[in-house]
């Protein structure tokens, strides 16, 4: 993915994904996307440096970072952008859909999945 993608977009929907599921496996008590929050503290209560703290440590104030994909299927350009947050500290509530709406988040894990896919199958 790293050679045949922009290099960016590789790399942080590897560790979106890993951030996104981790959050959702090791939090599990929200009822919505919307409604999923995290804290530096919450995230270290056990242990620092995990999934979660490594990358909000390494995006936290970064730029938005902004998305196409041309979908042949559908004839049709998909945009979205990841948001990373201003701050991770203590204080903070870092709330998932400010980094990534729930519907661009399947969006994206959809194309990727698909893009990931279509270089393991031979067509002949």
């Amino acid at each position: 993915m790293k050679t045949s993608r922009p290099p960016m977009e590789a790399e942080i929907g590897s560790e979106l994904f890993k951030f996104v599921r981790n959050v959702i496996a090791h939090f599990p008590f929200y009822n919505s996307w919307d409604e999923i929050w995290i804290s530096k503290g919450l995230v270290n209560w056990y242990k620092e440096g995990q999934t979660i703290d490594r990358f909000l440590r390494k995006y936290a104030g970064r730029q938005e970072v902004k998305y196409r994909f041309w979908q042949a299927d559908i004839k049709r350009m998909t945009y979205l952008s990841i948001s990373f947050p201003e701050e991770y500290s203590e204080e903070s509530k870092i709330y998932i859909k400010d980094i990534l709406s729930e519907e661009e988040g399947i969006k994206f894990s959809m194309i990727l999945m698909r893009q990931i896919i279509d270089t393991q199958v031979i067509k002949e």
